[in-house]
């Protein structure tokens, strides 16, 4: 047994290969087999590998070719089931009737003693070798199989995060770079400019790279809030944000219209989660 108490793949199969059969040969094995026997109804898990251990290795030995059992074997069977062979009497009585050929010297009409037809011993351990063989080798081909498996699957997972942080950093640094982008820098409106933020807006993605700084601590229900100021019509809301301790703060790339010619920028304080329609005063503005 493993440590947590489940079976190993080499007691499963030593557990499959004995049953239905002969004893194992030696008591270490028949010791492991009885563990397995007495783990398997309690472990659903274990049982389900036992089941796909046992068609693999019942699709193996068909593979295998098959030995006819020895006449004696049949007929011990055929006792031990209560059959009696009576369908071939017919024809042994008439074959009687005819008389039988002269072999090496033997009387008319005596039948030559048969021969004892055995089994070649090479060919069944041969043929439970090959089926071992082919056993184990699948075993260890699924085995890979799943591990390959899951290895692609992460290294799947890790690329598409890769391309997608390389995708939203190539976008920002096109939207700071471009010609066209608009610049503008965002004072306070009502105190020394102390606090101070930095738009840089490039229309025709929609796209807006703000970030600001020496920005004032807001209660906990209260949160900034980012507006764009169009040429026509209602302001747009922009994103909400909280400056950290050195009052720092940014907002990156937020979901905007494109095309939208922006007249101003500004920045207000609003309630947790942010609003639809900027609460005046604007603390930040710029255009």
């Amino acid at each position: 047994m493993t440590p947590d108490l489940h079976p190993g793949m080499d007691e499963l199969i030593l557990f499959c290969m004995g049953t239905p059969g002969g004893a194992p040969e030696t008591k270490e094995d028949a010791a492991a087999v009885e563990r397995v026997r007495l783990h398997l109804p309690q472990c659903p898990k274990c049982s389900a590998q036992a089941a796909l251990l046992r068609t693999d290795m019942a699709l193996v030995a068909m593979s295998v070719p098959q030995i006819a059992p020895p006449a004696a074997a049949k007929e011990r069977l055929f006792q031990a089931a209560g059959i009696h062979p009576v369908a071939t009497a017919g024809k042994s009585a008439s074959i009687k009737n005819f008389p039988a050929p002269v072999r090496n010297g033997s009387t008319p009409g005596e039948m030559p003693p048969a021969r004892a037809r055995r089994a070649n011993p090479a060919l069944i351990w041969g043929g439970w070798a090959a089926a071992a063989v082919c056993f184990f080798y699948a075993v260890h081909i699924h085995e890979a199989n799943q591990g390959m498996q899951q290895r692609l699957a992460m290294e799947t997972a890790e690329l598409n995060q890769t391309n997608a942080a390389a995708s939203r950093a190539r976008e920002v640094v096109e939207v700071l770079t471009s010609p066209q982008s608009q610049r503008v820098t965002l004072v306070s409106a009502h105190a020394q400019p102390e606090p101070t933020g930095h738009a840089v807006y490039l229309k025709d993605r929609g796209a807006l790279v703000f970030t600001a700084s020496n920005l004032v601590s807001l209660p906990q229900n209260k949160t900034y809030e980012l507006w764009v100021i169009p040429v026509n019509g209602a302001p747009i809301p922009a994103g909400t944000f909280q400056p950290d301790a050195r009052g720092m703060a940014s907002v990156l790339l937020p979901n905007l219209p494109k095309g939208v010619q922006a007249k101003a920028f500004g920045v207000t304080m609003e309630n947790a989660g942010g609003s639809t329609t900027p609460t005046l005063p604007i603390l930040l503005a710029g255009g």
